[in-house]
């Protein structure tokens, strides 16, 4: 695994990784970019963390730390070449990444599909091997509680709501 990041406390995460057993080394945000298959930006960050142009075919980039007007993890550049994913459209175009591009999707220059949509079959999700895919994620409260007790319940014994 590798990590990427300005702040400090990116040696620390780490050496806690290594603790664990798991195999990682911080390196520059291209470096990591440009190798990873998956890449995941959870930090608060108001502008983007890489070039659009680091990304490869294939590969699949998840924002999690935008959620709230004015946050911004990925370069805007990326969303024209890739298939956009985020849990809640309109939640996203709002306070996502997809913010920074909302002008765009509503004028239907770019489609944004709601995961739901590809779970539940009505929608297609990744389509090749080549494919970029973009999830962004904002945060759906009702998810984090369903999530939340079907841990607890799997914890206890008592199984997974369904």
């Amino acid at each position: 695994m590798v990590v990427a990041g300005p702040s400090p406390r990116r040696n620390a995460f780490v050496e806690q990784l290594r603790a664990q057993g798991l195999e990682a080394c911080a390196v520059s945000a291209e470096d990591a970019v440009r190798q990873a298959d998956i890449v995941v930006a959870a930090t608060p960050s108001r502008e983007p963390l890489f070039q659009a142009d680091w990304v490869s075919d294939g590969t699949h980039v998840t924002s999690m730390g935008s959620d709230a007007p004015g946050k911004h993890e990925l370069p805007t550049e990326l969303f024209s070449k890739a298939s956009l994913f985020c849990d809640l459209p309109s939640q996203s175009v709002q306070i996502g990444d997809f913010q920074h591009v909302r002008h765009e999707i509503e004028a239907g220059r770019l489609a944004v599909t709601a995961i739901g949509d590809v779970i539940e079959g009505r929608a297609p999700g990744r389509r090749s091997e080549e494919q970029i895919t973009v999830f962004d994620s904002s945060g759906i409260s009702l998810q984090d509680l369903y999530m939340a007790d079907a841990l607890i319940k799997a914890k206890s014994g008592r199984g997974a709501i369904g």
